[in-house]
C-alpha cells in the first residue's frame, strides 16, 4: 500500500480528500448522540491548548472550542482542513486553527496539550497502538483525552460481518476495535479509562454508501446483504426496511474519557 512520509495509508488521505464535501454536510458527523456526550465532557472544565486528531470538517473541534482558549484541528487529507477554514470561518471560532498531520506521527512536542480529542476516525488508523502512544505523548500530565469511535461488538460473527459491509462501502476502512480493545489499548499506552458509554450513530444506507462514493455493484452488494442479514445482525445493528426501499442501521459507538498517568 502507498504510503507518504509519516506512514499514513494513501488511500484514506486520498479516500478523505476527495470526499471531504460530502463529510462537511453530513449530519451523523456534523451532530448526534456521540458528540452531544463527548460535547458535556468537555464541558466539565477548561482547557489551554486542544488538539482534535483526524478532525475531518472539524465538528469536534467546533464543539469543544468553547471549552478551551486554542483548539487546533489537525487532519492527513488537506481537502477536510480546507473545509474545517471555511466552517470555521463561518461559525466565527477565531480560536480554531489547523494543522496537516497524521494521527499516527503528531508533529507536536511532547506535552503540547491538556486536552485531546479524536471522533469516529479511527477505524481508518493502520496503527491504532500508535496513535494512542502519540497522543498520550502530546498530552500533558494528568491531560485528558475524549475518544469516539463506532465499535465492534464482542461477537466475532456479528463483527465480521460488520467489517465487511464496512470494507466494500469505503476501501480506506481498516477496522473497528470492540470495547475491550479499546480500553486494553488505553491502557496499555499509560491511560486511566474514567469512562466509557456506548451510543449510536443513527444511519441510512443509501446515505451512507453515498458519502464515500461507493460504486454500483458495490452499493447492490450491500443492499442485498442488508436485505439478507441474519436476525442476530439485525438485532445487533438495528436493521429496518423503509418504505422507498432504503434501510436505516445504527452502528454501536463508544465515548471514553481517559487521563493521562503519570507511569
Amino acid at each position: 500500500m502507498d504510503r507518504d512520509r509519516n506512514g499514513e495509508p494513501a488511500s484514506a488521505r486520498a479516500q478523505f480528500h476527495r470526499r471531504a464535501g460530502e463529510y462537511a454536510v453530513s449530519r451523523p458527523h456534523a451532530s448526534g448522540e456521540s458528540l452531544t456526550i463527548l460535547s458535556q465532557l468537555a464541558s466539565e472544565r477548561r482547557y489551554k491548548r486542544a488538539v482534535d486528531i483526524a478532525t475531518g470538517p472539524g465538528f469536534t473541534a467546533f464543539a469543544v472550542a468553547p471549552f478551551c482558549e486554542r483548539v487546533l484541528a489537525t487532519d492527513v487529507a488537506r481537502g477536510m482542513l480546507e473545509q474545517v477554514w471555511r466552517l470555521r470561518s463561518e461559525r466565527g471560532l477565531d480560536n480554531v486553527g489547523v494543522s496537516h498531520a497524521a494521527a499516527e506521527a503528531l508533529p507536536f512536542r511532547d506535552g503540547s496539550f491538556d486536552l485531546a480529542t479524536c471522533r469516529t476516525a479511527p477505524h481508518h488508523f493502520r496503527n491504532v497502538p500508535l496513535f494512542v502512544s502519540e497522543t498520550a505523548r502530546v498530552l500533558a500530565s494528568s491531560g485528558t483525552f475524549l475518544l469516539v469511535d463506532t465499535n465492534a461488538p464482542e461477537d466475532r460473527k456479528i463483527a465480521a460481518w460488520q467489517h465487511e459491509m464496512e470494507c466494500v462501502r469505503d476501501p480506506s476502512h481498516v477496522r473497528n476495535l470492540s470495547e475491550s480493545e479499546w480500553k486494553q489499548a488505553l491502557t496499555d499506552a499509560g491511560f486511566d479509562v474514567e469512562s466509557s458509554v456506548e451510543a449510536r450513530v443513527e444511519l441510512n444506507l443509501n446515505d451512507w454508501a453515498n458519502r464515500s462514493g461507493t460504486g454500483a455493484a458495490d452499493f447492490r452488494h450491500l443492499r442485498e446483504a442488508w436485505g439478507n442479514a441474519s436476525p442476530a445482525v439485525v438485532e445487533a445493528f438495528r436493521i429496518a426496511p423503509q418504505d422507498d426501499g432504503n434501510f436505516s442501521f445504527s452502528w454501536p459507538c463508544m465515548v471514553a474519557r481517559a487521563l493521562k498517568t503519570n507511569r
